[in-house]
């Protein structure tokens, strides 16, 4: 290998660059016919409407001019066509004139023509905005010991959507990203996201929602002689049922059954719906604070015995 060729090889690079630029600046004086592709700008599209059908992003143009106007405007992305909506109803099939290219600065440049698409086929539907409610895709597992009370809440629970009318209407609801939560044993407070509904030009004007969940330690309360009742009893019948109370054991967080007495449970038979049975014995409905669960009900089913009043 011939080491001369390293000699002064700083100085033999600095000479082959300033010729490149020499070179770069002679020939950038030159003209040149060049095709490239510029943005489509949609305007005088009135506010409560919007394009509901795919228009191209942009379109290829031939120009002629200079080589350092060409490659100053490719450089800047000083220009762009205008997509003159204004005088379309519902749809149309607006046929690209070069005259609405428009640069953004005064340059050299002459667009000899439009070379794709010639053609843009534009819809315009409704723009519209309706609240739909929330369902929360969310899985809270407590630790062992502890209970959730009450629903997952969301603040807020709804959330407003916006776009064309034909898509808008068939949306019922909106659902939050999956989580799970393991082992929880305190309340669970998160902020959540919100899935965008798989739906052209539609968009949510909220991303993201608070989650909130009260978990409270498990007590059991039992509860004895809390009298069932008729409900529904014809008034020339007397309804009466055997036995007349019932016992049960009440479950749910420490806060809410501290206070919870027999006379907060409501238990009854409907004589509506017993009077027809063949049945001999029945079960009793009942009703529980808000939160608050019941099981082991002593006894189980009840005889209910009509008199007709004279």
């Amino acid at each position: 290998m011939d080491l001369n060729i390293l000699n002064n090889l700083k100085i033999k690079l600095i000479v082959l660059f300033i010729a490149f630029l020499v070179w770069f600046f002679v020939k950038i004086e030159d003209n040149y016919r060049y095709s490239f592709k510029i943005p489509l700008r949609v305007t005088n599209l009135e506010s409560n409407r919007i394009i509901g059908n795919s228009i191209p992003k942009r379109i290829k143009i031939t120009s002629w001019g200079k080589g350092r106007y060409l490659f100053l405007l490719m450089l800047r992305k000083d220009i762009f066509y205008n997509l003159d909506v204004s005088k379309v109803k519902k749809s149309a099939n607006i046929v690209l004139d070069k005259d609405q290219i428009k640069l953004l600065r005064e340059i050299e440049i002459e667009v000899l023509n439009i070379v794709a698409p010639e053609t843009v086929k534009v819809v315009i539907k409704n723009l519209i905005t309706r609240k739909v409610p929330i369902i929360p895709e969310v899985d809270v597992q407590t630790y062992p010991g502890y209970t959730i009370i009450d629903e997952i809440e969301l603040n807020p629970d709804s959330v407003d959507i916006m776009g064309p009318d034909s898509e808008i209407n068939s949306i019922l609801s909106i659902h939050t990203e999956n989580k799970k939560y393991k082992n929880i044993k305190r309340d669970l407070e998160k902020k959540i996201q919100l899935v965008p509904p798989k739906r052209k030009n539609v968009r949510l004007l909220t991303d993201e929602v608070n989650l909130f969940v009260d978990i409270q330690k498990l007590m059991e309360k039992p509860l004895s002689e809390i009298p069932v009742s008729v409900t529904n009893q014809p008034p020339n019948l007397k309804v009466t049922v055997i036995p007349s109370t019932l016992s049960l054991i009440l479950e749910g967080g420490t806060d809410l059954l501290l206070n919870v007495t027999k006379q907060d449970v409501k238990a009854y038979i409907d004589y509506k719906k017993v009077h027809a049975s063949k049945n001999k014995t029945h079960l009793a409905y009942i009703e529980t604070p808000k939160g608050i669960r019941y099981r082991d009900v002593k006894p189980k089913r009840f005889t209910v015995v009509v008199e007709k009043i004279r």
